[in-house]
């Protein structure tokens, strides 16, 4: 005895229409499970999230009386040299680390997320130093305020690549 000559085929369509829906909805899943395992390219998502990340990194150093002494009393060599440190550790994060998925995006052989997580945490420590008027508060000369700017921005970085590669 065979289980279909016992359905209409009013039914039969039904059950076609049932499994046609169900095969679309698989190749849905399948197309967004394909997505995600995608790199992820830079965009304006990951701008804000850099930003996001490092002013809230930046903030708390920000406001500490320490870092203005430091950043009064260290030479420019050694500003360079934290600089440089802060750079190429973060160029190992961002291109050795297997944390995000990220798309390995270049411009002049040199990571795109490396280019904008310094420019964005540079800038921003910048900023938020002039903004806040630590720079008066403290009596900073151009040399000081340089270097505040790049010891505020070794945190920032961090906090930059960190929000941006956890998603």
């Amino acid at each position: 005895m065979n289980p279909w000559t016992e359905h209409t085929g009013e039914e039969l369509e039904n059950v076609l229409r049932k499994l046609e829906s169900i095969d679309k909805q698989l190749e849905a899943l399948r197309e967004s499970e394909e997505k995600k395992r995608e790199p992820d390219a830079l965009g304006w998502d990951d701008v804000t999230q850099e930003i996001i990340g490092a002013v809230t990194f930046a903030l708390p150093f920000l406001f500490t009386g320490e870092i203005w002494d430091v950043a009064k009393v260290i030479s420019l060599e050694r500003s360079i040299a934290i600089f440089l440190l802060t750079i190429f550790l973060a160029y190992l994060f961002i291109v050795q680390s297997k944390i995000g998925n990220l798309k390995r995006e270049e411009l002049f052989h040199i990571p795109k997320r490396l280019i904008s997580v310094s420019v964005i945490s540079y800038l921003i420590s910048a900023v938020l130093i002039y903004l806040y008027g630590i720079n008066v508060v403290a009596h900073f000369t151009f040399l000081q305020y340089l270097n505040a700017t790049v010891i505020i921005s070794a945190f920032a970085i961090i906090g930059a690549i960190a929000v941006d590669m956890v998603k």
